[in-house]
Formats: C-alpha cells, structure tokens, sequence
C-alpha cells in the first residue's frame, strides 16, 4: 500500500464508527489495490503518484465515503418531506396574507403612511416566517423520528379502501384539511405566531373576555376535528367511525358559535393609542360588523356539512341493507 492510499484510507477511518473502523479501512484497502493493480496491468507499468492520486480522487471524498458506512441521518426524510413541504407552502400562504391584510387595514384605518407600511410589513414578514417555518420544521423532524407516516404507508390494507359508490375526499382535499387544523390549532396554543393588529402604534385590537372562556373547549374542538381529518385522510373505509366524529364536532362547534353569536357585540375591542377615539369607534364597529358575518357564515357552513354527513350514513345503512 503506497503512503498516498495509507493516508486516505486512514482519514477514512476517522469518520467511520469505532466498532466497524477496522473491517471497513480492510476492505476499502483491497478495493483500492485491486483497482490500482487493475491500472498497473492496464498500462503495463506501476502509476505515478499523479495517478495514484487519480484513483482516491474517483473513490470519493473520505467523508462521502464513510458516510455510505453510517446511519443515514436527516431532519426530515424522504418519507415526510413530502407532508412537511405542502403544509410549508400552505403556511406560507397563510402568513403573507394576514401579512398583507394587515398592511391594508394600518393604511385604511390607521392612516399610516403606504411607504411606512410596506417597510413593516416586510419586516414582520420574515420576522413570521423565520419563526414558524422553524417552528414547522421542529415538528415535522419529530414526526420523522416518531415513524409517521412511513409506519401508516408500510401497514395499510387493501380492505381499508372506501367503497366505490362512497363519496370521498380528494386526496389533496385532505391534506389541505389537515394542514389548516394542524396550523389553526397551533395559533390557538400559541406556538405559531401570526402578525396581529397590536403590532401598529396607532391602535391596539384585543379579543373580547368571551373568547378567554371559550379557550379549552375550542382547543378540545380542535383537537377532535384533527383526529376527524386524519381519519378521513388515513382510513376512509372507516365511515361510522369518521361520520359519528363529525356529527359531534358539527354539534359541538355551532354550540359554540351560538355562545359566541349571543356574547356579543363586541367580539373585537380596538384600544386607541394615538388614533382619536372616534375613529377607533368606527374601525371597531367595522371589525365587530365583519366578526359577526363570519360568525354566521361559519355556523351555516357547519350546518351544511352536519346535514351531508347525517346522508352519506343514511345512504350507507340503506347500501348495507
């Protein structure tokens, strides 16, 4: 072995795990002399050092080549990265528009200055995305290490699939579902921060004392619901199962849509800072008037899909018979 292979295979080593180090370095040493005597027959002559060098130089770098004798290690691997990179854009999505949003209303009702705006908000922007892409990325790195989804992929079964005459969502459909619950309920526990209205110096924009009381009924709701999505997406052919999930959390949720409608107006209080109070006045009276349309909008949404649900197992007991 010429002093060239000897240091290679010895930086080699330094990378490679102590138990193994020495099989290794031994059959790296005889892959090396045979490719070398290889070249020696070839030519019909020993190699110069530059050749010599040329051989190692094709091997690899000893880092690459010891790292194929390692565990593969990565944040977030092949099997997740695809879940981890549709919810990334849909978080990303979710942060530029309240972003912009928010933008739009400092200049409509605040009365900031555009060029002002545009400056915050492009500094909160990436302030919001430096967090919760992290935030994302630590979660989805312990999904990784938990075994999800590769476990769910390795044991699925033929007999799981839903009935062809059965409605089901799109796979993407949700994906989408799941990735907004799972991003909605992270807000709500605080772990993702989404820019909010009491970052202007203008004014200050707090929740009403009924959403404090509503606090672990919602978050129990939207655990419910995530375990409703996840159902859907991974067990279709569980359809009692996911209808009686969504028969109770449609009941649970306009339950609480009614405590919500009937605790107010106010749902949003604005507190002037610099702005005159009667121009808070107005901005509130426009925030509570836009609460209390989603509000109702929401609770007609959850009625809907209460009354679809109740048919597609009513259609599925009458199938069954």
């Amino acid at each position: 072995m010429t002093d060239l292979q000897d240091r290679y295979l010895h930086a080699v080593r330094r990378a490679l795990p102590a138990a193994k180090a020495d099989d290794i370095v031994a059959e790296l040493g005889d892959v090396l002399a045979t490719r070398q005597e290889d070249r020696e027959e070839a030519l019909g002559r020993p190699l110069t050092e530059d050749e010599a060098a040329a051989i190692l130089k094709e091997f690899g770098h000893p880092l690459v080549v010891a790292a194929r004798y390692r565990p593969q290690r990565w944040l977030i691997g092949p099997d997740v990265f695809p879940f981890y990179w549709f919810v990334m854009r849909i978080l990303v999505l979710v942060i530029v528009g309240i972003d912009i949003a928010i933008g739009i209303a400092r200049v409509l009702f605040a009365n900031q200055p555009p060029l002002q705006v545009v400056a915050q908000t492009w500094g909160s922007l990436w302030m919001s995305l430096l967090i919760n892409v992290g935030v994302l990325t630590v979660i989805f790195a312990i999904m990784e290490r938990a075994g999800f989804p590769a476990d769910h992929v390795k044991k699925w079964k033929p007999e799981q699939l839903p009935a062809v005459e059965d409605k089901q969502k799109s796979v993407w459909e949700s994906a989408f579902e799941v990735a907004a619950n799972v991003l909605v309920l992270l807000w709500w526990v605080g772990l993702i921060h989404l820019p909010w209205t009491n970052a202007s110096s203008e004014f200050r924009m707090e929740p009403a004392p009924v959403f404090y009381l509503l606090y672990w009924p919602v978050l129990v709701l939207l655990a419910v619901r995530l375990v409703e999505n996840l159902t859907d997406w991974l067990r279709p052919g569980w359809r009692v199962f996911r209808g009686g999930l969504s028969v109770v959390t449609t009941l649970v949720g306009l339950g609480l849509i009614a405590i919500l409608y009937r605790a107010g107006p106010p749902w949003a209080v604005v507190v002037p800072l610099s702005m005159p109070v009667a121009q808070a006045a107005d901005l509130a009276n426009s925030v509570n008037l836009a609460l209390k349309i989603a509000i109702v909008a929401a609770g007609a949404v959850w009625v809907w899909q209460g009354v679809q649900t109740v048919w597609r197992l009513l259609q599925g007991r009458a199938r069954a018979r």
